[in-house]
């Protein structure tokens, strides 16, 4: 039974309702282009109240260098935007794609999900890796 919740379909679900999508992009991609213009975002309320970074915490700060070329900084600072941005620009695509188009691309992620449980595996990676990051090992940023 656990091996099936490896591999169920979470983020093609989230896919599938185009309202979901809306929302998630719609707050991600607010906080992110506020960044990029220099403005201040909203701080992170899991450290604000712990004290404790979450396991996002530096992400929007490294995919602002990522997009602005800073490829080695980005990493250093949260080594999963890459990650963040890719689910971001298939989340964009399966809003603004026609409804045969979109289903196609989510189907495709389905198919990587319920065959090799990518999204499992790409989460328990980020929660390894906010682990390792708070150890000490990887150090978080002094910027936020």
């Amino acid at each position: 039974m656990i091996n099936n919740i490896w591999y169920s379909p979470t983020f093609s679900s989230l896919l599938t309702d185009r309202r979901d999508g809306l929302v998630i992009f719609g707050v991600g991609g607010i906080h992110l282009a506020l960044n990029l213009m220099g403005l201040p975002g909203w701080v992170c309320p899991i450290r604000a109240a712990t004290g404790v970074p979450c396991p996002g915490c530096g992400l929007t700060t490294s995919a602002v260098q990522f997009l602005r070329g800073n490829f080695v900084g980005s990493i250093e600072t949260h080594a999963f935007a890459p990650v963040f941005l890719l689910v971001m620009f298939v989340m964009i695509a399966t809003l603004i794609l026609p409804s045969n188009s979109r289903q196609w691309l989510v189907s495709i992620i389905h198919r990587l999900e319920t065959r090799f449980g990518v999204t499992s595996w790409m989460l328990f990676t980020f929660v390894v890796y906010w682990g390792i990051r708070l150890t000490g090992f990887v150090s978080f940023p002094k910027t936020f």
